[in-house]
């Protein structure tokens, strides 16, 4: 008579208790499941190298164009005393880089 209450209550909590894997379970000779996992995986793997990707040359784009701006002014305090000729240039330079 305990066996068959501890049995059933064993049965019981086991049966209660569900365990969801996200996970995809492919067989050993399954080659077409396996083929699709891989091919998930990577361009998972692909999309988060390339959101990396943008975030960084954002980064530097936004750096490059804060030196190029420091570096303009300075060129145009620098230019202030010099002959028209120097000015021109220096005007040449900054419609150059503004493209």
């Amino acid at each position: 008579m305990k066996t068959i209450i501890f049995l059933t209550i064993f049965l019981i909590f086991n049966l209660n208790i569900s365990v969801f894997s996200s996970e995809e379970k492919c067989g050993t000779f399954d080659i077409s499941c396996k083929t699709k996992k891989f091919v998930k995986d990577t361009k998972d793997f692909q999309k988060s190298g390339l959101d990396k990707s943008k975030k960084q040359l954002d980064k530097n784009k936004n750096t490059i164009l804060k030196v190029k701006d420091k570096v303009v002014e300075d060129v145009k305090d620098t230019a202030e005393g010099v002959s028209t000729e120097v000015k021109k240039g220096v005007e040449g330079v900054k419609n150059e880089i503004k493209k």
